[in-house]
């Protein structure tokens, strides 16, 4: 009988640790602290780039177990573009999603970045993935995201991780071929790319996305740069049907910066998580923007966007008023210039 009350006195014991220790367990799970961040864009809703985004928010829940929760927001849901930068610098939103083109003029090295003209024509790979694969490799194979994460980080920003829009996709409402065709043409677009187009005879100017439209349509623009989101989602195309085939970068790239107090914020298990999700975000924009140049391609064959090739001894010249484009930028700071050295030596251009 002594035995008995022993043995049941023991099981009663080994159930209460055991209860104990799964409390103890399950107390710690839900003791775990969450993040609620907020992320803009600096594109508005149909922007392909933009619409992606969701999967990387969901990426980084699930990945997360629920720990970090990423709402996201499109351009001026929360600040406009021109505080975007600033805005993340002080904590009002946790992660920007854009390119280092519009931060020029506070970061040098992000006009770099994005793609100064033709510094990611790519001859090496045939295929769009695999263009934007060479390009990923200079940035982390290179040095050049050491350089990157170096010169945000002096704006309390933490450079996360790159994305693909495409090459610079280039609608207009008549057809551009000759080098003298582009003289006058008044035609969007952004950062260094404004001065690569009056360069070369044309009329850059700003003019936000959600505005293109009416501006080509009335006839303040003649063209418009932005990616292929141009034709999927904003449907300039219905205003401005030449597709012009420039010889230009095969892709332009944009990121997304991380307020420095937020990102150290983090055990490193969830840095670990966004780092993987932003990873699987390159690639949904690699396959994404790839389908629409695909889709692009049957649209011309449907006859619903007609194409406009550039001459190749337009081409040419083009090339050679960006190179000397290059040799400009890199006198603008030691990144600046480190960078465009970086980018010769990749390039094979002296």
């Amino acid at each position: 009988m002594a035995k008995k009350t022993n043995l049941r006195k023991s099981v009663v014991i080994l159930m209460v640790l055991l209860f104990c220790g799964v409390f103890t367990i399950g107390s710690s799970i839900a003791g775990e602290k969450k993040y609620r961040w907020k992320l803009q864009s600096g594109y508005p809703h149909g922007d392909l780039s933009f619409e992606l985004l969701k999967g990387f928010a969901a990426d980084i829940k699930k990945l997360s177990n629920g720990r970090l929760v990423i709402s996201v927001f499109a351009d001026a849901e929360i600040v406009p573009l021109e505080q975007l930068f600033e805005s993340t610098q002080r904590g009002v939103l946790d992660i920007l999603h854009c390119m280092g083109a519009f931060w020029g003029g506070i970061v040098p090295v992000g006009e770099i970045e994005f793609g100064i003209p033709f510094a990611y024509t790519i001859n090496e790979a045939d295929t769009f993935e695999g263009k934007a694969e060479v390009i990923r490799d200079f940035y982390y194979q290179k040095g050049f995201v050491d350089l990157l994460r170096q010169e945000y980080g002096k704006h309390n920003l933490h450079w996360l991780d790159m994305h693909t829009y495409g090459g610079p996709f280039v609608l207009s409402t008549k057809p551009l071929v000759t080098y003298d065709d582009w003289k006058g043409v008044k035609i969007r677009d952004e950062g260094i790319y404004t001065q690569f187009h009056n360069m070369i005879g044309a009329r850059g100017t700003y003019v936000s996305g959600g505005e293109a439209y009416m501006a080509l349509k009335l006839g303040t623009l003649d063209a418009s740069q932005w990616d292929i989101s141009a034709i999927s989602g904003l449907k300039w195309h219905e205003v401005a049907p030449y597709w012009v085939k420039a010889g230009d970068n095969d892709h332009v790239i944009g990121h997304m910066l991380i307020n420095d107090k937020s990102w150290k914020s983090l055990p490193d298990d969830l840095q670990k998580v966004l780092e993987t999700a932003a990873k699987n975000y390159w690639h949904a924009t690699v396959k994404g923007y790839g389908q629409e140049f695909i889709n692009a391609e049957k649209m011309v064959k449907e006859g619903t966007l007609k194409e406009s090739v550039v001459a190749p001894e337009a081409i040419k010249k083009h090339k050679e008023i960006a190179h000397e484009i290059w040799d400009e930028v890199a006198k603008r700071d030691a990144a600046s210039a480190k960078a465009i050295k970086m980018i010769k030596e990749w390039r094979g251009v002296k």
